[in-house]
């Protein structure tokens, strides 16, 4: 069988149990926004193993349910995972105490809050999370030079912003200069 000989059966198959198979995930997964994801699953799954679906509509058709119930086993397995990890996260943080940020950690924070949306992420990439400038470029892709000029910029306006207030130079009253001798 060609290969667009599978791809017709298979729209086919979909088309004749589609809005079955959404109302499967709906009735089984209370979340209507999880119930697509799990239904997009379904179609990703059900295409890589398309060879494998019985030329008969009506067999195509169970078949696919039987590939919408090992979807939804795994998106079960994959929340129970899911909730497990947040619950044990969730158990830290009631055991773990939290330090409280310092004063300085707070006009810090505020003031890369106060950088362009562009320059501040860049901040937060390189000096929270860790990554260098060329990483971080490729995160948010960019080119590295734009990273370097953003991060020098950011860099000035962070030390002004952060610099205690230098008071201004006191200019001299005129004082005559008086000469001993």
């Amino acid at each position: 069988m060609s290969a667009a000989d599978w791809q017709a059966r298979f729209q086919v198959a979909i088309k004749y149990s589609e809005g079955d198979l959404f109302r499967y995930f709906l009735r089984r997964i209370s979340n209507p926004a999880d119930a697509a994801e799990a239904y997009g699953e379904l179609l990703i799954t059900a295409w890589k193993l398309h060879r494998k679906m019985p030329p008969d509509v009506a067999e195509a058709r169970m078949w696919l349910f039987g590939v919408a119930h090992n979807v939804l086993r795994s998106t079960r397995r994959n929340s129970a995972r899911y909730s497990a990890a947040v619950q044990r996260f969730a158990d830290e943080l009631r055991t773990t105490p939290v330090p409280q940020p310092e004063d300085k950690g707070v006009e810090l924070r505020d003031a890369i809050a106060s950088l362009s949306a562009s320059e501040s992420e860049l901040v937060r990439l390189i000096y929270w999370d860790g990554f260098k400038s060329h990483e971080a470029a490729s995160i948010l892709g960019i080119n590295p030079s734009t990273v370097r000029s953003r991060m020098t910029k950011a860099k000035a306006q962070l030390r002004a912003l952060l610099s205690p207030a230098q008071p201004e130079p006191a200019h001299p009253a005129h004082v005559p200069c008086l000469s001993v001798g």
